[in-house]
């Protein structure tokens, strides 16, 4: 983990409200693994906003790391507006990491919003070690997606899901799933996205294991301030930021 300022490369609107910054950083580069995070201080020179920003890291080219986002507040407004040479100030990477564990055989990745962003990397490296993927993917409709050619340039299955039925299955991503998995035998379950998909997934009672990303507001993002507590089983309380953001889905409440 390191303070890092960066000058932005690039910061593209992708879909309706979705961007999508990069930046170049050989450190992140090395360092990162597929479900870490950075906390983003959006403006140095100006007391708003006074908390950094928690962002998942979406992908990696070279030294060139991608960040994506969704504006839904002041926060991302600001961010959303920063040009091509600004520089901002990056703590990362932060958090632990989809990928603790070695699977074998074929695995099921399942993303919602802008849950999406930090499973394209989590995606390619399950295939570079050796694993079948099939990712399912929720959007709001057409308007709303975003990567869907680079999930399909790395998984053997992408299948979609929007509200509307603008593109792929009408209806959510949990019931596409649900609508595919009987008919497959997974060795695993990721997925990252909104609480009630995620509250869906854990639902089901799945007889893998499954591991979600999980999203709530923080400020230190080192587990220091307890803003992002969780409760766990048996009332074990948990920080998202330093003991997440990845969970075993099954080991804590999602409300």
């Amino acid at each position: 983990m390191k303070l890092l300022d960066v000058e932005i490369e690039e910061n593209v609107k992708i879909a309706n409200d979705i961007f999508l910054l990069s930046f170049e950083s050989e450190y992140l580069a090395e360092n990162f693994k597929p479900g870490n995070f950075v906390n983003i201080l959006i403006d140095k020179e100006s007391i708003y906003p006074l908390l950094r920003r928690p962002f998942s890291i979406s992908f990696v080219e070279g030294k060139r790391v991608y960040i994506g986002y969704k504006v839904v507040g002041k926060g991302t407004k600001l961010l959303s507006q920063k040009s091509k040479g600004e520089v901002i100030d990056i703590l990362g990477p932060l958090g632990n990491s989809f990928l603790t564990d070695t699977f074998d055989g074929k695995v099921a990745v399942i993303g919602g919003g802008v849950g999406i962003f930090p499973l394209l990397v989590l995606c390619k490296e399950l295939k570079n070690r050796g694993n079948k993927v099939d990712v399912f993917l929720g959007f709001r409709d057409l308007n709303s997606m975003f990567l869907v050619e680079g999930f399909k340039d790395i998984c053997d299955n992408t299948l979609i899901a929007t509200d509307d039925g603008s593109r792929g299955y009408k209806g959510s991503v949990v019931e596409l799933f649900k609508a595919n998995v009987s008919n497959e035998e997974y060795k695993v379950v990721f997925c990252c996205g909104p609480k009630p998909m995620l509250k869906a997934i854990k639902n089901l009672n799945l007889p893998v294991k499954c591991y979600a990303s999980l999203e709530e507001k923080m400020a230190c993002g080192i587990g220091a301030c307890l803003c992002c507590s969780i409760k766990g089983k048996d009332d074990k309380m948990y920080h998202v930021c330093s003991d997440g953001p990845v969970f075993d889905i099954m080991e804590v409440e999602i409300e």
